[in-house]
Order: structure tokens, then sequence, then C-alpha cells
């Protein structure tokens, strides 16, 4: 082989690695949380939002910004005719709200089956869920309605982003929604107590 021939060889060779190295660092970089995704993916692993049509060339040892995660939320249901309020927390990613039911196997994370007394709010009513650093909430058909701030009733299985202070109804069960974060949670809920 001649020399003008090796030495065509060898560059092709090291176009070919480069090209190869190039393209295994190549990704699809999420414009809202910066993470880093694999080239095929179209929805961010972090945060869930759609990812850029086009490939970004990333540096492997860049560093990334992250998304801190939601503080732990609170439900603060009114117990009618006047008798205060009942705390619940929600500390997991996905919290299933309902009524209790051990017979169906159904044990929520926020058990509402004490605060309603005329039984409306279904077994497995709602989730609650830690999303893009705060919190939604999603109806699972319940029977009688998942409605935020008294007008919008939410369409079963649609995920929407609840912001401090929405008032929530599980059928006629009332709630106010707050993140840890707020602050003068007492205070900002006039006319409930919040009891212990």
């Amino acid at each position: 082989m001649s020399k003008t021939l090796q030495s065509q060889s060898q560059e092709q060779l090291t176009v070919q690695r480069r090209a190869a190295a190039s393209k295994s660092r190549a990704a699809r970089v999420c414009e809202r949380c910066f993470a880093r995704n694999e080239a095929g993916d179209t929805y961010c692993k972090v945060c869930g939002d759609q990812l850029p049509e086009s490939l970004a060339d990333v540096d492997s040892d860049a560093t990334r910004r992250l998304v801190p995660a939601a503080a732990r939320a609170q439900l603060i249901v009114e117990l009618g005719n006047g008798g205060g309020t009942a705390e619940f927390w929600i500390e997991k990613d996905v919290a299933l709200v309902g009524r209790s039911s051990p017979a169906d196997g159904v044990d929520p994370d926020v058990d509402l089956g004490d605060v309603d007394p005329n039984r409306l709010v279904s077994r497995r009513h709602a989730f609650i869920l830690r999303r893009r650093g705060g919190f939604a909430i999603e109806d699972l058909e319940s029977v009688n309605g998942t409605y935020l701030n008294g007008i919008q009733r939410l369409q079963p299985h649609a995920q929407t982003l609840l912001r401090d202070g929405d008032q929530i109804s599980f059928g006629e069960t009332r709630a106010i929604f707050w993140t840890e974060a707020a602050t003068g949670v007492t205070a900002q809920t006039p006319g409930l107590k919040v009891g212990h």
C-alpha cells in the first residue's frame, strides 16, 4: 500500500472515530431544566417537557442545573357546620386522595372518609402529583367530580397544576391547597382555623 493510500485510510479512520465520539456525546438537552437526555428521547426524563428537535453537542463534564424538588404540600379540609378543619400532609410524589375501603384494598394517602359524612368522595378519587417543581391534581374518574376553585370540573386523567390557595372540592368535601414553602399558611386562609 502506498504512503498516500495509507495516509488517507488513517485520516478516514480518524474522522470516523471523531464522528462516533461526537455522536456518543450528542444529546437532547432540555431547555427548561438543562438535563441531558438520550438522542432518541422526545420528552425530558427529569421534568417531562418536550425536548427540542435538534441534538446538542454536550460536554460530559459540564455542570447541569438541578430543579429543586417541591416542598411538601398540605390540604386543609373544612369540617362542615363550623366544625373546624383537618390537615393532611402530602409528602409522596404521587398521593392518592380518596376514602379507605379495606374490603377493596384501598388505603389512600389522604383518607377523606372521616370528613365526608355524605360519602361523596370516591375510594380512588384523585391523585396529587409532584410535577416540575410543584404539584398537579388529576381526577381519577370520580363519580362526584373534582372541582378547582369552585368552577372548573377537572377532566378525568388530565393533570392540572396547583397553586397555593387553590380551592379543591372532592365531591362536596372542600379543601385548600398549600405548599410548605408558602408563608403564613393560617393567616392566608380566611374563615378557616387550622385544627391539630
